[in-house]
């Protein structure tokens, strides 16, 4: 049985009709190019820093470097939030601050007040939805996403109450040579999941230069065709089959004592990405392998914290990141697949 991991080819969640909430935004070709255009506008404007929170993937810090801006970190707390105090001690001069929405969930209300504050004193709020898809209130001077983290297809919008054109005018359209390796993935991971066909390793080799060419190629704009079966997908589907897996898993993971759910309860309207947990450090590794050789495609959120010697100093991140377990609780996934799961967490802790 496969559960979780990339997302294949698949007609369920097709619409005739286009979806109107991406109106007023700049598609490009994912979140790391939201980010460029971002970083260029900020450079254009003096602003050479920007405040960071210190559990982030590491990618957010290639792109900062590749573009030539520098950084801060300021602290956020165990279960997500940021910490206020931390940073209100960092931002009396900061002209840029950058949140994020962990795992689709909001930052609490004080939180998104303070950023509104910061705003009114003149900084620019970017505000990281990577992780939430399509975010229904807004709060950020820059909002993007990144939904190859929700749908199997390459794109993310950048929604601003600023004026980018002269920033996206630097990245005109160019051939994106990621799009056909991974969309032949995609039809291959179908074929060899549902018919059985193909042969893994190939398939693995083809994900792995389509992932090495969106790093080392950062194409800006975004394809046509990507960005027409994005909002020709029924959202509204998807948000509910999420929330309804996400209620469904948690219930059944509940009686775990060594698994701790990061947020026991949905927020209103939001899209999980995953069911975030912490797993005790000792643990959490060999479970890691364990459901991954049954056949469960967990994420971790991120290990690449533990090594980058640009986070070291961030102890309290990197405890974080010993503990984090992301569970799969997306559109695909059934009740018996999350019964499987929970059948195999259970047995790796045992064991």
């Amino acid at each position: 049985m496969i559960i979780g991991g990339e997302f294949y080819e698949d007609p369920t969640w097709q619409t005739e009709v286009a979806s109107d909430a991406f109106q007023g935004m700049h598609f490009l070709n994912g979140g790391r190019a939201c980010l460029t255009v971002i970083a260029d506008y900020l450079l254009a404007r003096g602003i050479r820093n920007v405040l960071l929170p210190e559990y982030l993937c590491p990618t957010i810090l290639d792109v900062l470097e590749r573009c030539g801006m520098g950084w801060e970190f300021y602290a956020v707390q165990p279960d997500f939030s940021v910490n206020l105090v931390d940073l209100a001690q960092k931002a009396a001069s900061a002209k840029a601050i950058y949140f994020i929405h962990y795992f689709g969930f909001l930052q609490p209300n004080p939180v998104r007040a303070w950023m509104k504050d910061q705003q009114k004193k003149g900084a620019l709020i970017i505000e990281d939805d990577a992780q939430m898809g399509l975010l229904l209130q807004p709060t950020g001077d820059f909002v993007f996403n990144s939904l190859r983290k929700f749908v199997p297809y390459d794109g993310g919008y950048l929604r601003t109450t600023q004026d980018v054109s002269a920033s996206l005018n630097k990245f005109p359209a160019r051939p994106n040579q990621r799009l056909p390796l991974i969309r032949a993935y995609r039809r291959g991971l179908r074929d060899y999941l549902l018919e059985k066909q193909g042969k893994y390793a190939a398939l693995t080799a083809l994900y792995q230069q389509a992932e090495a060419l969106y790093e080392a190629e950062p194409v800006v704009i975004g394809d046509p065709g990507e960005q027409w079966q994005i909002e020709h997908q029924d959202w509204a589907g998807i948000r509910q089959k999420r929330r309804a897996n996400y209620e469904y898993l948690m219930e059944q993971i509940r009686g775990i004592s060594e698994i701790t759910p990061l947020f026991p309860e949905l927020q209103a309207e939001n899209m999980p990405l995953g069911l975030p947990v912490f797993v005790k450090s000792a643990l959490r590794d060999a479970l890691f392998e364990r459901l991954g050789q049954a056949g469960i495609g967990l994420i971790l959120h991120w290990e690449e914290i533990l090594t980058d010697i640009r986070m070291q100093r961030n102890e309290d991140a990197i405890q974080m990141a010993k503990q984090i377990l992301t569970l799969p609780i997306d559109q695909r996934v059934t009740h018996k697949q999350m019964d499987y799961l929970v059948y195999q967490l259970a047995q790796g802790i045992i064991k």
